[in-house]
């Protein structure tokens, strides 16, 4: 599980809760003070948007080189090379192999030592990017990114519950010390934390929402009671992953009683069944019906991926009932 995932359903609730409300509440460790931290919807994000060209703008006339200018100066004074700039394009296009891979596969046994891989690649190519940044110095993205970060505070701090009254003014803000930027930074990079992706899908998950759902129709009217385009962020994740596992629960079998001990839990009963039933249609599109057999499978995986009208072949227990299997069985079992 990603760090900072939170995989209690008491956790989950408290986020459903935020997302409801459309904000999350933070508070600033020296002082105590609580800050109200407003979900942007898309027209805020747009206006980000539009901010960032404003700021690239401004850099550029200040001099400040563009990441393109910057890299290919670096490249001329041998600050950086090109056969570097390459092995950080394969070691990404490698990592995106890999990921692909791994969505692709059911067994945890088979997944676990792609899982070690991806950790390494990952490792190599954040040391790359920080070398790399390192030597090019400091750009007109750099500059962008940093003033709408800056931005997005002031637009998303606010001092009450209605998200009326701004916790910082502009002549606030501009008086501030580095460090107390920084720390605000932080409290906003933990609110996006809370509602990543993998987070969003346990939320989805759990039943406390799920009951809710089923309840709707497909307007987001009807779950919100607004329009989607004044929906935040949040909450327009919340109801894409609602609908993709309605769709899943709708074409799957219930989960046991045991899967819902923790929302990931259940999160990986579906996805196995889902991934499965793929391998099953992806078999049938070639024409190979035959194998039904998951080698490397656990028996709570084989309880998972055993459907209604069949059964999973256990190969360790047909092994042990027959005293081994020859090599052309295992074959036949998996109809080559």
């Amino acid at each position: 599980m990603p760090k900072g995932i939170k995989n209690s359903y008491e956790e989950c609730k408290k986020l459903y809760r935020d997302i409801l409300f459309g904000f999350s509440e933070k508070r600033l460790k020296p002082s105590k003070r609580k800050i109200y931290i407003k979900h942007l919807n898309e027209l805020d994000s747009g206006e980000t948007g539009k901010k960032y060209d404003d700021y690239f703008f401004i850099a550029q006339e200040k001099g400040l080189k563009s990441e393109s200018q910057a890299l290919k100066f670096a490249i001329e004074e041998d600050l950086w090379t090109q056969e570097k700039e390459e092995e950080i394009e394969k070691t990404k296009e490698r990592l995106k192999t890999l990921n692909l891979t791994k969505n692709k596969l059911i067994i945890k046994r088979q997944v676990d030592p792609l899982l070690k891989d991806i950790k390494i690649l990952d490792d190599q190519v954040y040391l790359l990017d920080h070398e790399r940044s390192e030597n090019i110095g400091y750009t007109a993205e750099v500059f962008a990114s940093k003033k709408v970060n800056e931005f997005t505070i002031q637009q998303s701090f606010f001092k009450n519950k209605k998200l009326t009254e701004a916790f910082y003014s502009e002549e606030e803000f501009d008086l501030l010390e580095q460090g107390e930027v920084s720390e605000c930074l932080g409290l906003l990079a933990e609110m996006y934390s809370d509602f990543s992706n993998d987070q969003m899908k346990l939320i989805a998950i759990c039943p406390f929402f799920m009951n809710t759902f089923y309840l709707c129709g497909e307007s987001s009217a009807d779950f919100f009671g607004k329009p989607i385009v004044d929906l935040t962020n949040f909450q327009t994740s919340l109801l894409s992953s609602g609908r993709y596992y309605k769709n899943l629960i709708s074409n799957s079998k219930s989960a046991p009683e045991d899967y819902y001990e923790t929302p990931r839990k259940l999160s990986e009963w579906y996805h196995l069944q889902d991934k499965t039933q793929n391998m099953k249609d992806s078999l049938q599109d070639k024409g190979d019906g035959g194998g039904k057999s998951i080698l490397g499978a656990s028996k709570e995986e084989l309880k998972a991926l055993e459907s209604e009208e069949e059964g999973v072949i256990d190969l360790g227990k047909m092994s042990d009932e027959k005293g081994g299997l020859s090599f052309e069985e295992i074959l036949k079992l998996h109809g080559v």
